[in-house]
This record gives C-alpha cells, structure tokens and sequence, in this order.
C-alpha cells in the first residue's frame, strides 16, 4: 500500500496538541503494516520531543506548557524588534527640528519689527493721530501703538514656542508634541486675528482721519493741556514737509489763533514754525525745536512762497504713511500664518506617527 509523506511542522502546534500528535504516531505505529513507515513515525516523533526539550526554562515559567511554542516564539522576536527598531516618527522629527530655525528667525524678525516700532519717535508720535474707536462708547484708541504691541508680543511668544519644539523633537513623547501643536495653533490665531485687525482698522483710521485730525486741529493745537496732540501735528509738518491737512488756512480759524493770537514761546506767529523750512530737520527732534530757515518770509502769509515755508497739505501724505504701516502688520501677520500653518501639518503627520502603535 503506497503511503503519502507529509512533513509535520510539530513546533507551531500547542504543548498539549502535540502529546495528541504523539499519541497518534503511537497508534499508527501500532496499525501500520509498513516496517519503514513505523521508522519514519519514530524520527517524527523525536524530533517533537526535541523540539519540546529546547524550550528554553524562561520562556515556560513565562508562557507556561500549555501555551504555544509559536507564541513564545513570536513573543521573543517582538521584543528584540523593540529593542532593536528605529524611534517611531524619526524623519518627522527631524523635520520639526529643521523647520523650527524658520520658526525662530520669524519670531525673532516680527519681535524686532515690534520692538523697532515702539520705540521709534517718529512711528509713535504719528500714530497718536490714527485713532479708532472699537467698542462703542469707550474713547478711540491709537491702534497702531496696540498693532506694533501685538507684533512685540507675537514675535516673542513664537521664539519661546521655538525653543519648546526643538525639546519635543528631541523627545518621542506624544504629549510634549501635542502642546507645541497647541502652542503653534495660538500663534496663528494670533497672527490672522492680528491681520484682520489691521485691515478694519485701517479702513476706519482712513474714515474718519480728515474730519477727527481736523477738528483737533481747529481746538487743541498749541492749546495747553493738548502738548501731545500739538508734537504729533508738527512732526507730521516737518516729517512731510507740509502745513496743516489741506493748506495753511487750517489755522486762520483755530483756537490757538482765535485765543492766544498765535503765540508760540513769546513770538506772534501766523503760522506752525514747523510749516516753516527748517534749518535742522534732519535732526531726529527737530520738529521738537523747529528753526526756520527764513522766520520773516515763512510768517508773511500774504505772499506765496515754497523757499521758506511747505504750502501743501498733509492729508494724502499722511494717509499714505498709515496705510504703509497698516498694510505692513497686515502682510507680515499673514505671511507668519502660512509659515506657521505649515509648522502646524508637519506637527500634526509627527503625531499621527508617535500616537501609530508600532506592530
């Protein structure tokens, strides 16, 4: 009778599968008429009890005999791919390291533009003339000085979140990923909220720039207890080369001719001195102590003249430079959000990876 072999792979069967393999190699010993057959059922059969004699002691008193061999098998190689694999999310978080030298050199350029801002003397004392009213009721407020705070305080944050991505790279921890991740979403909203506000408030500033600087003009300028409001108008005049918003009759009519006769440190003016040609305004605070180039011909309104004195207006000049400032916030606002949204994709793939579990 012609007997078919078949290889048995008796170490992938259960400790207990394999006594009843063994019992049945005992039986077909016995019924087998074939002298061969029962030689090849006994080298079967020590092989099995080979097998089971080369489990080791540690992986008995772990797994226990009536556990598989198969899964202490599988059990000792997953803990030698674990002692031996890659750190899970290691390209990503590589890059999160490269990408956060852009993130440092955006926080560090906002938080020098914001520092640059404030403490310019020019920037300051003309953003006093942008004066918005954002909450109803409430006195307008100089939203340029609040806009280049806003960038000050961005920028330093964002610096700080630099430093706190680096230590989450270093480490393959989902939670230290997690609130960089929450750090970097801040900042964007930061930066688009930073945006928008820039683009209302300049279309308001704009509104309401002629008719509010006007009428400050007509009340407060050279007005005691109005000194900051009078600095900033003469900046504007000697920064722009320019008199008053739309000529030198704005001040025929103020109360700083109408109450004082247009004295200004004992002289009688009919105009600014600062609506003068000065002899010193490439001085930083020349405005602050203006010396006209020519007083006599510069106070003698009657004659028309631009050796002595700026007859053009200071509106469109001044709009001008508000709505570079504005636009400037705004852009660079914007561009921080898209760098940092990028930060925010690449943060979110390293997470997904570190949160995967590794088999």
């Amino acid at each position: 009778m012609e007997t078919e072999r078949t290889t048995l792979r008796l170490e992938s069967f259960p400790l207990e599968q394999n006594r009843e393999v063994n019992t049945t190699l005992s039986r077909m010993e016995t019924y087998s008429p074939s002298f061969i057959y029962q030689d090849t059922l006994k080298y079967q059969r020590s092989s099995l009890n080979s097998n089971q004699s080369n489990l080791s002691a540690d992986t008995i008193s772990r797994y226990g005999r009536t556990d598989s061999y198969g899964k202490a098998v599988r059990g000792q190689s997953r803990k030698s791919l674990n002692e031996n694999r890659e750190p899970r999310g290691m390209t990503g978080r590589a890059m999160i390291g490269f990408y956060n030298i852009f993130f440092w050199i955006s926080g560090a350029a906002v938080f020098s533009l914001g520092v640059s801002s404030l403490l310019d003397l020019h920037t300051k004392e003309l953003s006093n003339l942008f004066q918005v009213e954002l909450i109803s009721y409430h006195p307008a407020a100089p939203v340029l000085y609040w806009l280049h705070l806003g960038l000050l305080l961005d920028g330093a944050v964002v610096f700080l979140t630099g430093f706190f991505g680096c230590w989450s790279s270093i480490h393959e921890n989902s939670l230290s990923t997690s609130m960089y991740l929450l750090l970097v979403l801040l900042c964007c909203v930061g930066e688009i909220s930073l945006a928008i506000l820039a683009v209302i408030c300049r279309d308001k500033s704009i509104q309401v720039l002629e008719t509010e600087v006007m009428a400050k003009l007509q009340v407060e300028y050279n007005v005691e207890g109005f000194a900051s409001f009078s600095r900033s108008l003469d900046l504007m005049q000697a920064k722009f080369e320019c008199c008053g918003l739309h000529g030198q009759q704005d001040y025929a009519s103020s109360a700083w001719q109408r109450e004082v006769g247009g004295l200004d440190g004992g002289q009688q003016l009919s105009l600014p001195l600062t609506c003068c040609v000065l002899s010193n305004k490439i001085e930083l605070t020349g405005f602050l102590d203006p010396a006209p180039a020519d007083l006599a011909g510069c106070q003698d309104v009657s004659v028309s003249t631009v050796i002595s004195r700026y007859e053009d207006g200071c509106l469109d000049r001044l709009v001008n430079w508000g709505s570079h400032q504005f636009i400037t916030v705004a852009g660079v606002s914007v561009g921080c959000f898209l760098l940092h949204s990028l930060g925010v994709i690449l943060t979110c793939c390293l997470l997904h990876k570190l949160r995967r579990p590794a088999f």
